[in-house]
């Protein structure tokens, strides 16, 4: 692996600083049931512009559960892409008077 790295946040809020759905160098996050203080649940793609993000599961999907037990870290290998994901942090932060989680990852590629 490079030594890329980038972080991203997903939450189940509107907030545009932390969508439901991340875009990261060559895949998309997205934020999917179930999902909670502890542990959080996406669905993986890998994306480009001539396969714009899909909506729904495809063939590609790779569904994966993120907690701060064993499974906070995990390889992903796309064509000949690789990444490594790493959930960092759950906090919660209020928006537009509710609180949400919002869910931060290191991406590594």
């Amino acid at each position: 692996m490079d030594n890329n790295v980038k972080k991203i946040t997903i939450s189940p809020c509107s907030d545009p600083d932390a969508p439901a759905l991340g875009l990261v160098e060559g895949l998309s996050i997205k934020l999917s049931e179930p999902y909670s203080e502890s542990e959080v649940t996406v669905k993986i793609n890998p994306y480009d512009d001539a396969h714009p993000v899909k909506e729904n599961d495809t063939k590609s999907t790779k569904t994966m559960k993120f907690d701060f037990g064993k499974s906070n870290t995990k390889k992903i290998k796309f064509s000949h892409n690789t990444y490594r994901v790493k959930l960092e942090a759950i906090t919660k932060k209020t928006w537009e008077g509710q609180e949400y989680p919002y869910f931060e990852f290191l991406l590594e590629w």
